[in-house]
């Protein structure tokens, strides 16, 4: 009797640890992914407080953080043909920027290397 409630309650621990994981990894998936943008500023607006980088217009909202070689900076500093790098989320259907970084710290930042 004790071995059949032992076996029990390993099979009751492992379905239990079975669904949240199944649950979890399916909230990762709908979860949006930051894939960052990195390349020239090619415009401004600093009415519709927006920028473009790498052809992708992001919204910048009063939470972004705008670096200029590691130091702070507004929007209104961003010049078109700037390298950026941008991280972003998406935020009721917009892509809005966490965090714009230009200058030395945004060059340095590495690209990726495709795999062949």
């Amino acid at each position: 009797m004790r071995s059949l409630t032992r076996s029990l309650l390993v099979l009751t621990v492992a379905t239990a640890f079975s669904i949240f994981t199944s649950d979890a990894s399916a909230a990762d998936k709908k979860a949006p992914k930051d894939a960052g943008l990195h390349g020239k500023i090619t415009a401004v607006d600093k009415e519709a407080k927006t920028v473009t980088v790498a052809g992708k217009t992001v919204a910048v909202d009063d939470t972004t953080l705008i670096t200029d070689s590691g130091k702070p900076a507004k929007l209104e500093n961003l010049k078109i043909g700037t390298d950026a790098t941008v991280a972003t989320f998406m935020l009721g259907g917009k892509l809005t920027a966490t965090s714009i970084k230009t200058g030395t710290v945004a060059a340095a930042v590495p690209t990726t290397k495709k795999k062949k």
